[in-house]
């Protein structure tokens, strides 16, 4: 059985109908058995819809150079 961690790695493609009949057998188990994990991808869908119902709007350059800007640059060691 999977672990709550592979839900996690798992919920989009699950949602999204990306997982092959055994992934997504493997994972309608788990969150049948698990409040924590069902509970989550609830959570999830209603994000995504959420986010899907909400108007966008398109950043300008300037903008998107001002974000860009503002992260840190990480040091690779």
């Amino acid at each position: 059985m999977l672990k709550c961690s592979e839900i996690a790695n798992l919920a989009s493609d699950y949602l999204d109908k990306n997982l092959s009949w055994k992934e997504s057998f493997s994972v309608k188990m788990h969150i049948f058995i698990c409040v924590h994990c069902r509970r989550f991808i609830r959570h999830l869908l209603s994000t995504i819809h959420i986010v899907q119902g909400m108007e966008h709007q398109k950043a300008s350059s300037e903008e998107i150079k001002d974000i860009i800007t503002r992260i840190p640059e990480k040091k690779l060691a």
